[in-house]
């Protein structure tokens, strides 16, 4: 009897040691990289759920010199450019199938993003500014392909309504002349902001895909 048990225990520890590393050893937390454009991190709660917020962030500045004619002298003012956006996204991902490495899984998401931007022209009081606020959800079928422990691919389809709200303000400047006497005037120079606001509501299809790096 002891001879048995010794020929077979080594067969079930050999059978059964590399589902037993797997288990244990299958990564959790892993970095994507996607388009549209965002950064973010794959947490894999459990065998069936999966969260993945998602960061963007960018800033953009332009300077453009003043235009000089020699005979005509400035022929347009320079400007100076600012703006930045900043946005946070988060998934959860439902896995319903398995096709050994092939996943598929359904998603929704929420999207928040904020951008700001100004232009002033160099010397003068002249300015414009604007800044927009978009929220989005979204519903998604997906497909995930492990191509090895540590490297995987998904790409998605679906649909998404968004809002967005954008704010913008317009510095001028208005020039009075008043007469003073028969000979004379005076100039007076007011600045005054003018301020709009636009709400836009969007539905439209979404598509998205990327590579993930497990830790």
């Amino acid at each position: 009897m002891r001879v048995r048990l010794a020929a077979v225990l080594p067969t079930i520890v050999l059978t059964l040691s590399p589902l037993v590393v797997r288990a244990q050893d299958d990564p959790k937390v892993g970095l994507t990289m996607g388009y549209p454009s965002a950064v973010g991190v794959l947490w894999q709660m459990s065998n069936r759920v999966a969260l993945r917020p998602e960061f963007t962030w960018s800033r953009t500045s332009i300077d453009t010199p003043a235009t000089i004619d020699p005979q005509a002298g400035v022929v347009s003012a320079g400007s100076t450019s600012d703006s930045w956006t900043t946005g946070f996204g988060l998934s959860a991902l439902f896995y319903i199938s398995r096709y050994e490495n092939l996943r598929t899984y359904v998603s929704p998401r929420f999207n928040y993003s904020r951008s700001s931007g100004s232009t002033g022209l160099t010397g003068m009081a002249e300015s414009s500014s604007s800044d927009t606020w978009l929220y989005s959800t979204s519903g998604s079928f997906g497909a995930q392909y492990g191509l090895g422990r540590h490297f995987a691919v998904f790409g998605e389809i679906g649909g998404n309504y968004t809002s967005s709200t954008l704010r913008t303000s317009l510095v001028e400047s208005r020039t009075v002349i008043v007469p003073v006497g028969p000979a004379g005037s005076i100039t007076s120079t007011t600045l005054f902001t003018v301020r709009t606001d636009q709400h836009t509501h969007q539905i439209s299809t979404r598509s998205g895909a990327g590579i993930i790096f497990y830790f």
